[in-house]
């Protein structure tokens, strides 16, 4: 009987969880993790990084970190990357329309090796990506 009454007192909390959650939520959360668009941020693969890769940007620096990443899936995607400076500061590059199979090249002048996205089905104007100020306080 013990058993029991601790069987049901641990899933009455969790079934209420359940109940109460479904549907897309509200897309005004946390910006590093839009709801309804973790999937797509999983098309975005990184395949390769470089440090001191020359930049027309940064020259010729050592600390230049430059990140590439391809979108792996079957739909045409909206991506911002933000790639960490040394200053913990993210600089945020956009880009519409990424084909699938298509990479794209990202940068920091003097980067940390840190670099954070978003993705969105291309057009999909439901879901915004944060600002600047945004994305720099969630990866605080």
């Amino acid at each position: 009987m013990k058993k029991f009454i601790i069987a049901i007192s641990l899933a009455i909390p969790v079934m209420t969880l359940v109940a109460f959650k479904g549907g897309e939520g509200d897309k005004k959360g946390d910006p590093l993790k839009p709801q309804g668009e973790t999937e797509l941020v999983d098309c975005l693969v990184k395949y390769n990084s470089k440090w001191g890769e020359t930049c027309s940007q940064c020259g010729n620096s050592p600390d230049t970190y430059i990140v590439y990443y391809k979108n792996t899936c079957s739909k045409k995607l909206d991506v911002m990357i933000g790639v960490q400076e040394e200053n913990k500061m993210l600089r945020l590059s956009t880009f519409y329309g990424v084909n699938p199979n298509d990479t794209v090249r990202v940068y920091a002048c003097k980067g940390t090796g840190k670099a954070y996205k978003w993705a969105r089905e291309a057009g999909d104007k439901s879901y915004s990506f944060p600002t600047q100020q945004q994305a720099n306080e969630a990866v605080k």
